[in-house]
């Protein structure tokens, strides 16, 4: 993905190009997809699926469009398999493992970015390393070069009736103090139209139990002391109540069940290095969150009440350090303990303590650049209602290569083995959970072609990618005689390919266009058993194509983005039936956008977007029975100072 970042000022566009983001996918050692925050204004992206629909290789499942849960998943390997790193710091949830990226909001974002297997950074927390996908949201960093006080405000408002204010303020505290504050929210009733069609027959339908309202705050201080080092502290907080709309069935929708969130993360990061010889971080951290589900579904002769909350107590360190420039090595240690408590009957109070430890080495050359790492992880899990302990430990090597054979084209290998514990729910659910599984694997291979081609009048880049991923051990629930159950017994192979162009032409003085293109082809098959009816079909909501694109055009005046994703058909069941199968969809967005500045000695600067979504009107479905908003008029405006 290019990025560019463009400032308007008087008659020529005034150009800094971020080179960082812009050819990381083709240096890359494994398939790596950045978009810093320039490009997330101009393609008018306002959640952060919107900005990972534009990845190829990354999945997404939304499950009731405004106030749905949303989850990211790589090359369809699952939620569970994708980390999710926020500012350095892991946000997990031991309890079903899946991670809510619709808590994040962009408006404070300098970059998103999704790596693939093997990392090209050797200096990173363990556990990190030991997930087959990281997503990495970054916040923006303070410049205090002009002004020692930055605030930034405003509101984006949709013509289904969502609302999101926010606001920001960043200040300097004497010499080494640096102070951010930011709180955001999201509200709707969510009562979107959507059309149903039964048969022949098709009407018009407003989607119920969808609202969502959603707060959140942060506070960042931090000091910088040169070569003493660097101390951080990070509060974040969020709270949401939402309505769980659950999947439309012919004309009729459940409006009886409710969600409540609570969350707050905390985190104490300490850097410090001696200028590129050697380098030292560690980090001691706290979350909680605390989950109610009521369900008031009439067939229940009193109302569901659950609630859970769940602690994560942590702490991570790691060094590096260099010989001879080309040499670095890393060791790092992670060691967190997360437990469950819940008012269920059912619930055996688990604490478990984990312990991640990475060996990495790296090696750059004038042409070949290597990484490999050995990461090692012990966990021991002890339930308060029984006296049992349990211990598990899993080893995972991994290696990536990559070779500038000619020019700025490169070859690149990579070779990752990526585990993820069972959740607590796979284990200790009521019934359903079985305390003998296995923790899944998944074995990542991928091998690539990148390329760069530069000119006078734009740049052109490149990449291809083939890979193949065999997930063992996969955790599943399998009818037993009288209920289901948690097992280990499913394989699944998956193997592909991601394509990606992009470019960028100055046309004119006055004129820059941009443009790139994604396409992914996937099979991802269930090989478990050659006598099943779904063996070798494709496994549920994985399309067999599946693609992005965009185009930009800056000008002195305005810019002008358009953007389309596009899924393939896909099956909701194993088996593969016209009555399982989803329709493909292409959602067009176009958005227009203009910044004005104003003031001589402070500047002042409003931006403005028009923002028209889902162009062609259809409300397709990311997850059976649960239809996305149609067409749409979003505007948003931001005051910067």
């Amino acid at each position: 993905m290019s990025i560019c970042c463009v400032a308007v000022y008087g008659d020529t566009l005034d150009v800094a190009t971020v080179s960082s983001y812009k050819d990381a996918d083709a240096v890359s050692l494994s398939p790596v997809r950045a978009m810093s925050h320039d490009m997330i204004k101009y393609i008018g992206a306002h959640d952060l699926y919107e900005v990972l629909e534009q990845f190829s290789g990354v999945s997404i499942r939304d499950y009731g469009g405004i106030g749905g849960l949303k989850t990211v998943s790589v090359r369809n390997m699952g939620a569970s398999h994708t980390s999710v790193i926020y500012d350095g710091i892991p946000i997990s949830d031991a309890q079903n493992g899946q991670v809510d990226i619709s808590r994040f909001n962009l408006h404070d974002v300098s970059s998103v970015s999704v790596a693939f297997g093997v990392s090209d950074e050797i200096f990173c927390s363990a556990r990190h390393l030991a997930s087959a996908g990281v997503l990495q949201i970054e916040s923006a960093k303070a410049d205090f070069s002009q002004k020692p006080m930055q605030f930034t405000a405003g509101m984006t408002g949709s013509t289904i009736g969502a609302f999101a204010p926010y606001a920001s303020v960043r200040c300097r505290l004497g010499k080494n103090w640096v102070m951010k504050l930011s709180a955001d929210g999201m509200f709707s009733k969510g009562n979107y139209p959507f059309k149903l069609r039964n048969g022949d027959l098709v009407t018009t339908e407003k989607r119920v139990n969808s609202d969502v309202a959603s707060v959140g705050a942060e506070a960042d201080l931090c000091a910088d002391w040169g070569n003493r080092g660097m101390l951080r502290l990070k509060l974040n907080c969020h709270d949401s109540e939402r309505g769980l709309p659950g999947s439309v069935i012919l004309y009729t929708q459940n409006p009886f069940e409710r969600l409540w969130d609570k969350s707050v993360i905390s985190n104490v990061m300490y850097d410090v290095w001696n200028g590129g010889q050697w380098k030292f971080h560690t980090d001691i951290g706290y979350s909680r969150s605390f989950n109610r589900h009521l369900d008031c579904d009439p067939v229940y002769p009193q109302p569901l009440d659950s609630r859970y909350i769940q602690n994560e107590y942590s702490i991570s360190s790691r060094i590096m350090f260099g010989v001879r420039q080309k040499w670095r090595f890393a060791l790092a240690e992670d060691c967190y303990v997360n437990t469950l408590d819940s008012d269920i009957p059912e619930c055996p109070f688990p604490c478990r303590l984990t312990s991640v430890t990475a060996l990495s080495c790296q090696y750059s050359g004038r042409r070949l650049r290597a990484n490999a790492f050995l990461t090692g992880m012990m966990m021991t899990e002890k339930l308060k209602n029984a006296n049992k302990q349990v211990h598990r430990f899993n080893l995972s090597p991994m290696v990536g290569l990559n070779w500038n054979f000619i020019r700025d084209y490169h070859l690149r290998a990579s070779y990752k083995k990526g585990f993820r514990m069972p959740t607590f729910n796979d284990l200790y659910y009521s019934r359903v959970g079985n305390d003998a599984l296995k923790p899944e694997t998944a074995h990542q291979f991928n091998l690539g072609l990148t390329g760069i081609e530069d000119h006078g009048w734009g740049r052109i880049s490149m990449t291809m990618d083939a890979y193949c991923n065999l997930v063992k051990d996969k955790i599943i629930a399998v009818p037993t005689m009288f209920i289901w159950k948690m097992r280990n017994v499913s394989e699944v192979v998956m193997y592909g390919s991601d394509i990606n162009l992009s470019g960028t032409f100055e046309l004119a003085k006055w004129l820059r266009m941009q443009v790139s293109a994604n396409w992914s082809l996937q099979y991802a098959v269930d090989v478990t058993d050659p006598h099943s009816k779904s063996y070798g079909s494709q496994i549920p909501y994985t399309p067999r194509h599946c693609g992005s694109g965009s185009l930009i055009l800056e000008t002195r005046w305005a810019n002008l983005s358009y953007r389309v994703s596009a899924v393939g058909r896909r099956y909701t069941k194993s088996q593969i039936l016209p009555s399982t199968m989803l329709e493909g969809f292409a959602d067009h967005c176009i958005c227009l956008s203009r910044s004005f500045n104003f003031g001589r000695r402070h500047v002042y600067r409003v931006d403005f977007s028009l923002e028209g979504q889902n162009l062609a009107g259809t409300n397709h479905e990311l997850v059976k029975g649960y239809p996305m908003p149609g067409r749409s008029l979003r505007i948003r405006v931001g005051f910067n100072y």
